[in-house]
């Protein structure tokens, strides 16, 4: 437990990760009660056996032979294993491996206790298993396999009672996370949305999650253009469903696919992104070499050019400071080039940059998609929209159908609960404006930011009204 407090790291402006209410880590929160049960769990001290069959894979430095012994003395049949693989499993996301031995032991030795199936007596007809469903209060979900050779893999998570004429929402992967989300916030978003009558769909694009690999393509890799098929496929499911009109919402990599979907099918009116980490999409990168090319906006450095010692890391080359440079370097050439498409745009009515992305959110507005683009304070990816759109995407706000907000106290991946719940609140809001056609109050809380205005609404993740 104080291993799980200490490495609950909050953003600035966040509330504690130790409270009242528990322990809120990596967006899951322990509640009082299940962290005194933590505490006070010792296997060593079991007085039952825990199963009839105990199977033990123990890491090269582990010291579970003891607790293997003392479950063979309360009856149980216990085998012990290596468990080679275990520092591997558990790095960092970017490189924990999945050919992990365990995977393949722990259900061959499960097996070991299945009797072997015996074929039914009489005409021999195949009895297909019902699809399964998961009934939850006010939501019904299933799983679906979908798009070319089924490869797919999507949770559609529809509600009890449906919400007349209202579009449904299309979660996209966060980075390479599968479709659950970081800390499960898309399972959380799918079953809010149900409860407010609003069907949605969480999936696995390409290479990610359950969903099968693309031929020729490595597994995990992060904006590729080809999953704008993949979320178009998931479009496809949503209209088998009943559900022909959707907004798109995607974090960071998801972000791009969204907005990519939004400019190739009309069938998506809204969009919402956060936290994006690029714009345009490619032939993929891994989501640790997307991390490693994001660079702040420039006023986050400039500050820190008074320092010598940051000149003495650029004169010797050093890696970050080296990587920093010419990060900024890039994004100035690249605003030239796109500038100077639009002057020969301007001129020519033809020319623009294809990674424009002011030209690509006028296409959108002026099919009357209502966006809405939502950032961490202080998070990386604003040194993107400042590439794209100028100084706190000041370009962008002053365009119709797009209102931007801010949110204090979370972190990029939003695994903070407050800023989850103002997220989600935010959601709504647009939904409710797509729903009704309002660009007014909604559900009494006051007028957001007029859209086109250059309004910028900040949000304290702590609950507190907007600033």
């Amino acid at each position: 437990m104080r291993a799980v407090a200490l490495l609950a790291e909050r953003p600035a402006d966040a509330p504690p990760a130790v409270g009242p209410e528990g322990i809120d880590s990596a967006g899951f929160r322990l509640t009082p009660e299940t962290a005194e049960s933590l505490r006070a769990l010792d296997l060593a001290r079991v007085a039952e056996a825990p199963a009839r069959r105990v199977l033990i894979l123990d890491r090269p430095e582990g010291r579970a032979a003891a607790l293997a012994e003392r479950f063979r003395a309360l009856g149980a049949d216990v085998e012990e294993a290596p468990f080679p693989d275990h520092a591997r499993l558990m790095s960092s996301v970017q490189h924990a491996a999945l050919d992990c031995s365990a995977f393949t032991r722990a259900p061959a030795w499960l097996a070991q206790d299945v009797a072997p199936g015996v074929a039914p007596a009489g005409t021999g007809r195949t009895v297909e298993a019902p699809s399964p469903r998961l009934r939850l209060p006010g939501a019904v979900e299933r799983p679906l396999r979908f798009g070319p050779g089924a490869g797919l893999f999507g949770i559609l998570c529809e509600p009890v009672a449906a919400a007349a004429e209202r579009p449904a929402v299309l979660l996209l992967n966060s980075g390479a996370t599968p479709h659950s989300g970081t800390g499960r916030m898309s399972v959380r978003l799918a079953r809010r949305l149900a409860a407010r009558g609003i069907a949605s769909l969480r999936l696995d694009l390409g290479g990610l999650g359950d969903s099968a690999s693309k031929p020729g393509r490595r597994d995990g890799l992060i904006y590729c253009r080809d999953m704008v098929e993949d979320a178009q496929a998931g479009l496809d499911a949503l209209a088998a469903a009943g559900h022909g009109a959707a907004v798109a919402v995607g974090l960071c990599a998801g972000a791009a696919v969204a907005l990519h979907v939004a400019l190739a099918d009309p069938r998506t009116i809204g969009l919402v992104l956060v936290n994006p980490g690029r714009f345009v999409l490619g032939e993929g990168v891994t989501q640790e070499e997307a991390i490693g090319s994001a660079v702040k906006p420039a006023a986050a450095y400039l500050p820190r050019l008074t320092e010598p010692a940051v000149w003495r890391a650029i004169l010797r080359q050093d890696r970050k400071a080296s990587r920093v440079a010419r990060g900024l370097s890039e994004r100035a050439a690249r605003r030239l080039r796109i500038g100077a498409g639009r002057l020969r745009a301007g001129l020519t009515g033809r020319g623009y940059a294809r990674d424009d992305v002011l030209h690509a959110f006028q296409a959108l507005t002026d099919r009357g998609v209502r966006t809405l683009m939502v950032h961490s304070a202080g998070d990386v990816t604003l040194g993107e929209l400042e590439a794209q759109a100028g100084a706190d995407g000041g370009r962008l706000r002053r365009m119709g159908g797009l209102w931007m907000e801010r949110l204090a106290g979370a972190d990029h991946s939003l695994m903070e609960r407050a800023a989850r719940e103002r997220f989600g609140d935010l959601l709504d809001e647009l939904l409710d404006r797509i729903g009704t056609g309002a660009t007014g109050a909604v559900r009494g809380q006051g007028p957001g930011p007029p859209e086109g205005t250059g309004a910028l609404r900040v949000n304290h993740a702590t609950g507190n009204s907007p600033a």
